[in-house]
Order: C-alpha cells, then sequence, then structure tokens
C-alpha cells in the first residue's frame, strides 16, 4: 500500500462526528466577506444580466426592470444628462425604445466576478423615431457599449459604463 493510499483510507475511515465538527470548523472560521461572495453567484449574477438585455431592453418589458433594479441603484456614468437612478435608468431605456424599437444588443463577451458582471456588446437599431432632438431617418445604427454591472441578491445595484455615444450622434446625423 502507498501512502496516498493509507492517507485516502484514513479520511475515508474518519466518523460522521469527527467529519461534522470539521466542517462546521471551517464555516464558522470564515469571515463574514468570505460568506457574502459565496453567495454571489457569477453565473446567476450574468443569468440578471442577460435578463435585462434581452427582457427590458429588446423587448421593452419594464415591469422587469422594476424587479432587477434595486431601489438603491446607483448609474455612476449616467447618459445624456438622465438621473443616475432606477428613475433615469428606465428613462434612458423608454427613449431608445422610442426612438429604435428593434434596439437590441450583440453581446461578443461576458466576463463576471464575484458580484460584477463586465459586458461588452453592439447595440444595433433603426432610427424610426426621434432622439435626442434629431427626427427619425429610418437608417441603421451601431455602436459599442461596455460596461460593469454590480448584481447582490439578484438585483443589480450599480452600472458603470464607456459608450460610443459621439458614434450613434454621427451615424443619425450623417443619414439626416
Amino acid at each position: 500500500m502507498t501512502l496516498s493510499t493509507n492517507k485516502a483510507q484514513a479520511i475515508d475511515n474518519m466518523d460522521i462526528g469527527r467529519r461534522t465538527l470539521i466542517a462546521g470548523l471551517i464555516a464558522t472560521a470564515l469571515p463574514v466577506p468570505a460568506l457574502a461572495a459565496v453567495q454571489d453567484d457569477p453565473g446567476a449574477n450574468k443569468a440578471v444580466i442577460r435578463q435585462l438585455l434581452e427582457g427590458v431592453q429588446r423587448d421593452g418589458d419594464f415591469d422587469l426592470l422594476e424587479r432587477l433594479f434595486a431601489q438603491n441603484y446607483v448609474d455612476h456614468t449616467p447618459f445624456g444628462g438622465f438621473p443616475p437612478d432606477r428613475n433615469g435608468t428606465r428613462q434612458i431605456y423608454r427613449t431608445f425604445r422610442a426612438a429604435f424599437p428593434d434596439w437590441n444588443a450583440e453581446v461578443h463577451f461576458q466576463i463576471a466576478e464575484d458580484d460584477l458582471v463586465s459586458t461588452y456588446k453592439t447595440y444595433h437599431g433603426t432610427h424610426l423615431g426621434p432622439f435626442m432632438g434629431i427626427a427619425a431617418t429610418g437608417g441603421a445604427t451601431r455602436f459599442n457599449v461596455m460596461d460593469v454591472m454590480r448584481v447582490r441578491n439578484g438585483q443589480i445595484t450599480d452600472h458603470w459604463t464607456v459608450a460610443d455615444g459621439a458614434g450613434l450622434m454621427a451615424q443619425i446625423k450623417q443619414q439626416n
């Protein structure tokens, strides 16, 4: 018998009481932030952002927005002078959906770590309504966005973004 086999047998022979005691000691020794991090499932957090992209932005389900965004949500980089809260974000999405009824995101990649989800995407839409003072052109538009959202307890609490808003406006003005 090898040393590793002996160790395996010794572990297998532990009685249930000792295993329970060891598991309890490990669990109680974890600091509170570590327990919170365990509760933030990156896969589940990515799914929340996918619901936002598909349900709210693409499909216009604003009841879903109310469930996905926390009451204390903060947009740290708000678009176009909109308020940096949940109401401002609702206004932004309604503005985009009114101007670009087929507005949708092509997700290039999404990365999650702990409670943060980063998404690189290209938004596509046809300019069929007024947008930022410019009448509908009927032209196709696209612009890139890289953002990070914090998800806690299944709700979005924070948002940071870098968006090519200037590129979007240039496309619309050129089509006008």
